[in-house]
């Protein structure tokens, strides 16, 4: 979006204006609903509408309620940074979660700007464009960059005994397989290393029901 445009928070969808509520949360509980594997996929499609759209939505078809929620994501959602990073990421591999690293981010944001994510409101836009502007002293990047630096033979071995303890410590969760939904032996162990026995054999028992080992 330039410094000429201005962001009416609405959308025209089949001659109607609709007005939008873009705020960071409202965005984030649209992403949360649209991957909900809990919820049938026209009830995704109403819990997005009711966190984003303002107006009554209900006279459309479904077809339409999903063509709607899809020119909302294109034109206000995912911006032309967002596509830039997707291409970059093609591969796939992700560096954060909105969900797991929640407090990483309030954390961030309190420490550099002075925001208080669970009382303060932000658009979408801004909240953005603020997490991509977190230096390197926060928590939050530390662990981005812990989660991206590869382990390399020409590191020394403690620098390498470092790092594969940082990524076991603060992994995404669904990044903690071995490709096959799996987990490593490593990550086993980190999962078990607290427990006592009976505990251990009950969460050696969830694991194998998961399929993770």
């Amino acid at each position: 979006m330039s410094f000429a445009e201005i962001n009416t928070n609405s959308i025209v969808f089949r001659k109607h204006r609709y007005r939008l509520d873009l705020s960071f949360r409202m965005v984030l509980l649209y992403f949360k609903a649209i991957r909900d594997d809990g919820l049938t996929i026209p009830e995704r499609v109403e819990v997005s509408l009711k966190a984003l759209v303002l107006d009554d939505t209900s006279k459309l078809r479904f077809e339409d309620k999903g063509q709607l929620l899809s020119e909302i994501f294109n034109t206000k959602i995912n911006n032309d940074r967002d596509r830039v990073r997707a291409k970059v990421l093609k591969s796939g591999k992700r560096s954060f979660d909105f969900d797991e690293d929640e407090s990483l981010i309030k954390a961030g944001f309190q420490q550099q700007y002075g925001i208080d994510l669970d009382r303060d409101s932000l658009s979408w836009e801004r909240f953005t464009t603020m997490l991509d502007g977190l230096n390197e002293d926060t928590q939050f990047k530390k662990v981005i960059r812990f989660r991206l630096t590869k382990v390399s033979d020409d590191m020394d071995a403690d620098t390498q005994t470092y790092l594969k303890q940082m990524k076991l410590i603060y992994g995404l969760k669904q990044a903690h397989t071995d490709g096959d939904g799996k987990l490593t032996p490593d990550e086993l162990s980190i999962e078990l290393a607290n427990l006592d026995m009976p505990h251990k054999a009950l969460r050696m028992k969830e694991l194998r029901e998961q399929g993770k080992i």
